[in-house]
């Protein structure tokens, strides 16, 4: 299983805070870290990214009262933005059709595939290359440490992951595309055949064997040969990984996938490999 690195910072050195109206921030919250990056809008240019892991045994209660205290401490929360995004990195997340989303029915919708918590708040994102809306719950603890920024709003990872698959399976001509998205303890699964979304499911994982059961199983499923199957692979995962060792065994073909090329990054950035935190950065095309 992946292991959470280190905490990043990395900066172009145009970055200014007084600057910081002119500039997005994109956050990603997930169980196991904090991720953020900062979009300077006049250049359309990505100059800052940091991570931030919590501690192990992360929950719903703890995960708010670490996150509490990164908001109280990190520099990049005393500015305000243009904007901020907040994506929740979660798999309790349901895919509506357009034709029988209503914006009164995301609980209810919800309930679908997953129990009601007692502090559940209901968003939904409209997706840009298929017809379609995410829906999705966030615990209430969170969402209140968010309320006091300017310009916030929420998203989930799915939305950008699955229009990011989309464009680029799209870009690429492909008939039939298959993804994977990997995390340090889940990872999320899209399948697109004829250039439309056929799946798109999320898995936490505790294991390399974990990882490597759930995938053949889904793509066994939708009857997919894995010998005859090429994976593009973003997200926490790099050739010398055991995971990716093992993957290789039962996937011959494997690719990483970078970002779209109207995500431009500063020089800064490239010290980490372009397909990591791949949903992060597709963030921006989401809006």
């Amino acid at each position: 299983m992946n292991q959470v690195k280190s905490n990043i910072r990395l900066f172009d050195k145009s970055y200014q805070e007084s600057k910081s109206a002119s500039y997005k921030l994109y956050v990603e919250l997930s169980y196991s870290m904090l991720k953020l990056a900062v979009l300077d809008s006049s250049s359309n240019t990505f100059i800052g990214f940091e991570t931030h892991a919590f501690d192990g045994n992360t929950n719903d209660f703890n995960l708010s009262t670490q996150l509490s205290s990164l908001l109280n401490t990190l520099p990049l929360f005393r500015q305000e933005y243009a904007s901020m995004i907040v994506a929740i990195a979660n798999n309790r997340v349901t895919l509506i059709p357009n034709a029988v989303y209503k914006t009164d029915k995301l609980e209810e919708f919800h309930h679908f595939n997953f129990s009601i918590q007692e502090d559940d708040e209901f968003y939904s994102d409209r997706l840009i290359n298929t017809s379609a809306h995410t829906v999705y719950s966030i615990p209430n603890p969170i969402t209140k440490l968010f309320t006091s920024y300017k310009n916030c709003s929420f998203r989930h990872i799915a939305s950008a992951l699955i229009d990011a698959a989309l464009m680029d399976s799209k870009f690429n001509k492909a008939i039939s595309s298959i993804y994977v998205n990997v995390l340090p303890e889940s990872f999320q699964l899209i399948v697109i055949k004829d250039q439309k979304l056929e799946l798109y499911n999320a898995f936490n994982y505790h294991s390399n064997e974990d990882f490597i059961y759930y995938l053949l199983f889904t793509l066994d499923q939708l009857h997919i040969n894995n010998e005859e199957a090429g994976i593009n692979l973003s997200g926490a995962i790099e050739k010398h990984d055991e995971l990716y060792q093992i993957l290789h065994q039962y996937i011959k073909t494997l690719q990483f996938v970078e970002p779209s090329g109207q995500i431009n990054r500063s020089y800064m950035l490239e010290e980490v490999p372009r397909h990591f935190h791949f949903e992060l950065f597709h963030l921006y095309l989401c809006e």
